[in-house]
């Protein structure tokens, strides 16, 4: 875990925490907030906020591997960045490791 720390991982949650279909949004040491995703039995993590309107994703429905946003249906497959139905535009996406039973996310946004 150390290394990782030293390495710009940051401890979001507790991998016990998140379950297949489960939604846990975090707030990071930057101010970012990460919504978390367990899909196929990984964690994925993504920015919290619809890139549309800054609708709180966590609010939206998450169905195998697609995030739906609550409020004008942009959809994304989250596991491959496609985005789906209306949406416009990509969904951020952060790089997630696991280790010790805990999850870490480096804290760089990047696009599905």
């Amino acid at each position: 875990m150390t290394d990782l720390v030293e390495q710009d991982w940051v401890p979001a949650c507790a991998r016990s925490e998140i379950s297949d279909g489960d939604k846990l949004e975090v707030e990071l040491p930057n101010g970012d907030f990460v919504l978390l995703l367990g899909v196929n039995g990984k964690v994925i993590a993504v920015c919290a906020d619809c890139p549309h309107q800054d609708t709180p994703l966590a609010e939206g429905s998450l169905i195998g591997s697609v995030l739906t946003c609550p409020v004008h249906f942009w959809q994304w497959d989250v596991e491959s960045g496609e985005m789906l139905g209306p949406a416009e535009l990509p969904l951020p996406s952060y790089d997630v490791r696991e280790d010790a039973g805990q999850v870490f996310i480096r804290p760089h946004s990047v696009a599905l």
